[in-house]
């Protein structure tokens, strides 16, 4: 029994060591390393590289808007870029917790780590960020060629859904009023207009509500993604179509149809066929009988 004593504190020892080393006991005084301060001109950045876990994408700034190049070309979606521009230009970093390789993993700085890279007139940063941090507001950054790992004082969410970087607005009718409308619904169709200052479904009053909330649906229209394997030219006989006649003297033509336990929507001389949910397509092409006005 007495011999088995050793062992068993033996491999207690090695187990409490592993534990420490995981924890980092044993790096070198990591808060007396100089921690680097981040002064990054996010105002200036022109070019966004982002290194996804699945895929890579690059983003480019053309006057005032931001496109993504890589691995499509479209529009932006300007609320993402510019949420991670002012997170990463709000980041500092408080403290060093490892320098070790094969530690990344502990901190996140690894496969499922992100690698953002800004790139301004006279310079460029990039970063590697994990997904967590040592909390919810927080995370683990390593600078370009810098073996160390810092920790930080706030959050910068990289949104690995490549969608999420793309424009998804399909219309806006915002800026210029609709003034009528023709909808088609698989072989037949209606007409709303404006005529003496009220809301007809042909010649048939309509709900002035119902009409307004509808409308208010392309004031943008948002789609929930994309199907790209889908090329917009198919819809072109959509048995699903909306014509709207707005203030500007312009039409703005939307198609959808069925496709794959969603709907496939795009908007004339698009490039894109944008995907909805299908809860979505009788919110977009109504049946006439829920817009007309209700007899009392």
């Amino acid at each position: 029994m007495r011999n088995k004593q050793p062992l068993v504190l033996g491999g207690t020892l090695v187990v409490l060591l592993g534990i420490a080393w995981l924890a980092g006991v044993f790096e070198r005084n990591p808060s007396n390393i100089r921690v680097p301060e981040l002064n990054l001109p996010t105002d200036e950045v022109t070019q966004i590289t982002i290194v996804l876990p699945d895929t890579d994408l690059l983003l480019e700034k053309q006057g005032t808007q931001w496109f993504v190049r890589e691995p499509v070309n479209m529009p932006a979606d300007s609320v993402t870029v510019a949420r991670i521009l002012n997170e990463l230009g709000d980041l500092s970093l408080t403290a060093r917790v490892t320098s070790n390789p094969d530690r990344y993993q502990v901190y996140g700085i690894d496969s499922t780590a992100s690698t953002v890279t800004l790139t301004w007139p006279d310079g460029f940063e990039e970063i590697v960020i994990s997904r967590q941090g040592r909390d919810y507001t927080s995370i683990y950054v390593r600078l370009g060629e810098d073996p160390n790992v810092y920790s930080t004082d706030s959050r910068v969410t990289v949104n690995q859904d490549p969608e999420r970087w793309r424009d998804r607005m399909v219309v806006n009718t915002d800026n210029s009023p609709v003034t009528s409308a023709t909808v088609f619904r698989q072989g037949s169709s209606y007409e709303v207009s404006m005529i003496d200052g009220a809301w007809m479904i042909d010649d048939q009053p309509a709900d002035s509500m119902q009409v307004a909330n509808w409308l208010r649906r392309f004031a943008p229209l948002n789609a929930d993604g994309f199907i790209d394997d889908l090329p917009p030219q198919i819809l072109t006989d959509a048995s699903y179509r909306v014509n709207l006649s707005t203030s500007l003297n312009t039409t703005v033509s939307i198609q959808a149809m069925p496709a794959e336990s969603a709907v496939a929507l795009t908007s004339g001389g698009s490039q894109f066929t944008y995907r909805v949910l299908e809860s979505r397509l009788d919110q977009l092409f109504p049946n006439p009988e829920s817009l007309l006005a209700q007899e009392e």
